[in-house]
């Protein structure tokens, strides 16, 4: 079993009308931990979440939107991924309330995701490059980490060496037997047009 999971995001242009079908064969196959909604518009957002929710959790998969917590909150989803400033936690965590997933993303910076940890986040995301954050936090820090952006096997079995928590790509439940289908996996998900990248726990 690999030490990551899968979690998904949607490109930007994902039409639940037209790829419902793709993406419930994705997620009964690769059994994903998380499925974000890339879009930051409410209304497309409510959309997309009306037209899913219900495959997604069904398969036992935390959906969650992007930089919209209330929204979150309001349509029964697992939780929300803040894009920008940590700073931003503590108004999220206002508006998501205690039980829903609070994911921040950090780029390369240490200080950017202690932060995020220290105002409540439940898991960081770190930019693909950032091989020596996920070392140092995988043996500092038990707070989850999501590898962001990953576009090469290369980039992701990296950043699974120093068993990171998450491994991801734009589009984290049980995972592939080898670390490279984890780059695989999001691949096959893309080739069905439905997901942007690969991100998971390391």
């Amino acid at each position: 079993m690999l030490p990551c999971e899968l979690y998904l995001v949607t490109k930007p242009d994902f039409d639940p009308a037209r790829e419902l079908d793709a993406l419930a064969k994705v997620l009964a196959r690769w059994k994903p931990a998380a499925l974000r909604l890339s879009t930051t518009d409410e209304t497309r957002a409510r959309h997309c979440v009306s037209a899913i929710r219900q495959t997604v959790q069904s398969h036992g998969t935390a959906l969650i939107l992007t930089d919209l917590p209330a929204l979150a909150q309001e349509l029964g989803c697992d939780g929300v991924h803040l894009t920008s400033n940590p700073s931003r936690c503590l108004t999220a965590r206002e508006e998501l309330g205690r039980d829903l997933q609070l994911g921040v993303s950090c780029g390369t910076s240490r200080d950017d995701a202690m932060n995020a940890g220290e105002l409540g986040a439940d898991y960081i995301a770190i930019a693909p490059n950032a091989t020596d954050l996920v070392t140092w936090w995988s043996q500092m820090m038990e707070l989850p980490v999501i590898a962001e952006d990953i576009e090469t096997a290369e980039q992701a079995l990296a950043m699974i060496k120093p068993m990171p928590i998450f491994s991801p790509s734009p589009s984290a439940s049980s995972t592939p037997t080898k670390p490279e289908l984890c780059w695989q996996q999001s691949s096959a998900a893309r080739q069905k047009n439905i997901l942007g990248d690969v991100k998971g726990p390391v």
